[in-house]
C-alpha cells in the first residue's frame, strides 16, 4: 500500500510544469487506508490553495527560480514545505525525512542534499506562529484559520499578491477593478475555508446538528460531519450559499408559464425554480456530460425537460430565461482557489464572448415582454455591469434590477456570518 505522502507528490509532480493549469480533480486515494488519506487529501488542498505563496518560500529558501527546478524536486520541495507552514501535527523531522527518501528512490539521488538544505532553511525561517495574520506584512506568512508564521525576513515584501496566492496578471487586475484596499480585503477572504452552507425549502426546519445561518432557512454543517450520510438523511437539504439562492428573489413574483434554464449544472436552481412554479413547464440545458447526468437524474421526477446538445432545442418561446452564466468564479475565490491562477485579461476576455454567447441564445427564444435573469458568481464589473449594459443596448432588454454582493468573511471569522459574492440582474424583452 503506498503513503500519503508519495500519492500527493506523484500528483504534483505531474503538475509542476504545467502551473497554473493545474487539475482540479479530487485526489486519487483509492490505494490508501483511512488515516493516509485523510493526510494525502489535506496536504493536496493545502499546495493546490496557497501553490504561489509556498514556491516563494522555496525561492527565499533556495535562492533559486522554483519553476525552472526539475519536476520531481520541486513536487517534493512543495509537498513537505505545506506540511512545514500549514500543517502544524506533523514533526519537521518526519516532513524533511520523507521529502529527502521519496526524491531518492524516484530517481534523483543528487537532489537529496539540496532538498535537505532547502527545508532546513524553511524551518529555520519560521519564528513563531502569530494568533493574527496582517496581510501587507513582509515577515507574515498567512494561514487558513486568521493566523501566521512570523518570518525572521520580509519574505514577501511588496508582494500581497504572493503572499495571498494571487499571480501578479491577477492581482493587477483586481487592483485595477477595484482598489488596493478592497483588493486586499478580497485576497484575504480567499485565505479562508468557506463553509459548508445549506439551506431547506420554505416551511421545513433545518436538522438540529445545523449551525443556524443569519439568512433565514440557511445553516452551517460543522466540521467532522459526515455529508453522504446528511445528504441521505436529509433529502431536503441542499448544498448553496445565500448569495446563489437569493438570485431567485428576483423573479419570485413573475408568473411565467415556460420557463428555460441555461447551463443548468447539476440542477441546484433547476430544483428551485420548480419549488417557485410548479405548474411551469421548465426546461434545462448543460453542455457538460458529468454535469448534465446529475441533471438528468433530477429530470423526470420533477418534470424537467433536458434539451441534449445534439438534440433539437426548444421551438416555442419562453416567459423566463435563466443564465447562471459560466464566470471567473471571482467571488467565490475561496471555495475555488484555482480560479484566481486564470483571473487575468486574457481568460476575462474569453469568458466574456462565452457569455455574450449564452445570453444571445437565451435572448433568440425569450418571449416578448419576456424576463431575462443573468446571475454570476463573480464581482468582476466586466462580466456583470457591462454585459447588462451590452444586453440593453445591443439585445433590446430593460434593466430592472440587478445586485453585485461582495464576499463576505475572512480567515478565523464567524460561518455563520459568510456569504459568497456574486451578481444577479432581471431584465425584459422590449
Amino acid at each position: 500500500m503506498s503513503d500519503a505522502r508519495h500519492v500527493v507528490t506523484q500528483r504534483i509532480c505531474s503538475e509542476f510544469k504545467r502551473f497554473p493549469d493545474i487539475g482540479v480533480k479530487p485526489l486519487d486515494v483509492s490505494s490508501l487506508d483511512a488515516r493516509e488519506a485523510s493526510l494525502a487529501r489535506a496536504i493536496d488542498h493545502a499546495i493546490h490553495r496557497r501553490w504561489i505563496s509556498l514556491t516563494t518560500i522555496i525561492g527565499h529558501a533556495s535562492n533559486r527560480i522554483v519553476h525552472k527546478l526539475d519536476a520531481p524536486v520541486g513536487a517534493s520541495l512543495l509537498v513537505a514545505t505545506a506540511q512545514l507552514m500549514l500543517l502544524d501535527r506533523i514533526p519537521d523531522h518526519a516532513v524533511i525525512h520523507c521529502a529527502v527518501d521519496w526524491v531518492r528512490k524516484n530517481g534523483h539521488p543528487r537532489a537529496t542534499g539540496f532538498v535537505n538544505a532547502v527545508l532546513r532553511n524553511i524551518t529555520r525561517l519560521r519564528e513563531e506562529i502569530l494568533e493574527v495574520g496582517i496581510a501587507g506584512e513582509a515577515d507574515h506568512f498567512l494561514r487558513g484559520d486568521g493566523s501566521a508564521w512570523k518570518l525572521n525576513d520580509p519574505v514577501f515584501k511588496d508582494s500581497i499578491d504572493y503572499q495571498t496566492g494571487f499571480p501578479r496578471k491577477a492581482w493587477k487586475r483586481l487592483v485595477g477593478e477595484f482598489d488596493q484596499k478592497t483588493a486586499t480585503s478580497i485576497a484575504v477572504s480567499s485565505l479562508a475555508e468557506a463553509p459548508i452552507i445549506v439551506t431547506v425549502p420554505e416551511g421545513d426546519v433545518l436538522p438540529a446538528d445545523i449551525l443556524p445561518h443569519e439568512e433565514h432557512l440557511f445553516g452551517v454543517v460543522q466540521q467532522g460531519v459526515d455529508l453522504a450520510s446528511l445528504f441521505f438523511t436529509q433529502p431536503n437539504l441542499r448544498a448553496q450559499d445565500p448569495t446563489s439562492a437569493q438570485s431567485l428573489d428576483f423573479i419570485k413574483d413573475l408568473h411565467p408559464n415556460r420557463i428555460l434554464d441555461l447551463c443548468a449544472g447539476r440542477g441546484t436552481k433547476t430544483k428551485q425554480l420548480r419549488a417557485l412554479f410548479p405548474d411551469a413547464m421548465i426546461g434545462a440545458t448543460e453542455p457538460n456530460e458529468v454535469r448534465r447526468a446529475f441533471l438528468e437524474e433530477i429530470a423526470g421526477p420533477m418534470n424537467i425537460t433536458v434539451y441534449k446538445p445534439c438534440e433539437d432545442g426548444p421551438t416555442e418561446p419562453f416567459d423566463l430565461v435563466v443564465v447562471d452564466a459560466p464566470c471567473s468564479n471571482s467571488g467565490v475565490f475561496a471555495r475555488r482557489p484555482e480560479a484566481r491562477y486564470r483571473y487575468d485579461k486574457k481568460h476575462i476576455d474569453s469568458l466574456l464572448d462565452l457569455q455574450q454567447e449564452i445570453l444571445h441564445d437565451g435572448r433568440a427564444i425569450l418571449k416578448n415582454k419576456g424576463h431575462l435573469l443573468y446571475a454570476t458568481c463573480s464581482i468582476d464589473p466586466a462580466e456583470n455591469s457591462k454585459q447588462v449594459e451590452w444586453l440593453v443596448q445591443h439585445q433590446r432588454l430593460e434593466l430592472i434590477i440587478e445586485k453585485t454582493t461582495m464576499p463576505s468573511g475572512y480567515p478565523g471569522s464567524d460561518p455563520t456570518k459568510w456569504h459568497d459574492g456574486g451578481f444577479a440582474a432581471l431584465l425584459q424583452a422590449r
